[in-house]
């Protein structure tokens, strides 16, 4: 996956969307770790409390000190940097801007991989007013979004903020979810390109395709998608299985 994403040495990546960012991002850790590199794994919104032991070592953000995180990262290969967990909602805040800046600067050479957005762990979603929390520095933005919502209806049960998702692809409340639909919102400046940083490249990652019965709707997704020049392509995945990259589709 890391390949077929483009992900290389020092790169910042950006998770945002839905449909598993958390899954893709410790995915890619363990890659990279395979490949012989040390990598950072955190994020600038929050994850819940069960995903922090997906990761070998963790470090508090309030005890992240230059020494303590390359100590980790030493002993470790793969370090998380996150918050504290709040036990009444059972999810663990994510770093400040300024912690993440650190981390750039006290690890310069080491692939730092961010979710830098929430979506409820549904499949598909649009950005909030505050959303999503792309640092500066990020240099791959990857949305993200799960191939089961595809024919699903739009709705709160299916989709994060469908409200949202409603008013960027003009599609009407409890329609069903389609190629076109997606595609619309993941290219949307305010949808999944929302905040992308100048620098930035943008590689789409549609997760569980092998949920599909048919690829097609993925396929026709990505074609769509790669309409939009900022996009550069789009991978058809199952992160969570042996064999992650299913197509990696390009103009």
């Amino acid at each position: 996956m890391a390949e077929a994403l483009g992900v290389t040495t020092g790169d910042v990546v950006a998770l945002v969307g839905g449909g598993g960012k958390t899954t893709a991002m410790f995915r890619l850790a363990r890659e990279i770790v395979e490949r012989g590199e040390p990598v950072l794994t955190t994020s600038t919104t929050h994850i819940f409390a069960d995903q922090v032991a997906l990761a070998p070592a963790s470090v508090r953000a309030t005890e992240a000190t230059r020494e303590r995180v390359r100590a980790a990262l030493d002993a470790h290969r793969h370090v998380l940097v996150i918050g504290d967990t709040d036990p009444t909602t059972d999810r663990a805040a994510g770093v400040s801007p300024d912690l993440f800046a650190h981390l750039r600067t006290w690890c310069p050479r080491v692939c730092l991989l961010n979710e830098a957005d929430g979506s409820r762990r549904r499949p598909f979603k649009a950005p909030a007013r505050h959303e999503p929390a792309i640092p500066p520095e990020t240099t791959l933005v990857v949305p993200v979004v799960g191939a089961d919502v595809f024919g699903a209806p739009l709705d709160a049960e299916h989709v994060h903020r469908p409200a949202l998702v409603q008013a960027l692809g003009g599609a009407a409340p409890g329609t069903p979810v389609t190629p076109e639909l997606v595609a619309r919102v993941l290219a949307h400046p305010e949808g999944g390109r929302k905040n992308v940083p100048a620098q930035a490249r943008v590689v789409v990652l549609i997760n569980k395709v092998e949920t599909l019965a048919d690829r097609e709707p993925a396929r026709e997704t990505a074609r769509r998608l790669l309409r939009e020049p900022a996009i550069e392509a789009v991978v058809l995945a199952a992160a969570s299985a042996d064999e992650p990259v299913l197509e990696v589709c390009r103009r």
